[in-house]
């Protein structure tokens, strides 16, 4: 579980449970693993790989029973994650618009 002091870097405690680089299997430095959203209980971390360069990011939330996690291998750096996590949801009309570019004949010719 997280500690209940919240410190500065109490988070990194959990992170034993995502220690290794899921691409190439090496150890992850300290260093890589950079927070950037605390919500109440649920931490959203960014790795990357100092030997393959990968990126990685997780979720790590305590529960009553412990803690969970959830990570996902990405192409996008910190920063990109931390650019896209501040961006304005899009509207269903910009999905919408979306899916008829992409099944348009248009789209294939570019």
């Amino acid at each position: 579980m997280l500690a209940k002091n919240q410190g500065e870097d109490s988070w990194k405690k959990t992170l034993k449970l995502i220690s290794h680089c899921p691409i190439c299997n090496q150890s992850y430095k300290p260093k890589s693993a950079k927070l950037f959203v605390s919500a109440n209980e649920a931490k959203f971390v960014h790795f990357t790989c100092a030997d393959c360069h990968s990126h990685f990011m997780a979720v790590v939330m305590s529960a009553p029973r412990g803690v969970g996690t959830v990570g996902m291998v990405t192409d996008l750096s910190f920063q990109d994650v931390k650019k896209l996590y501040q961006a304005m949801p899009l509207t269903t009309d910009e999905v919408i618009e979306g899916y008829k570019f992409i099944n348009s004949p248009e789209f294939l010719k570019n």
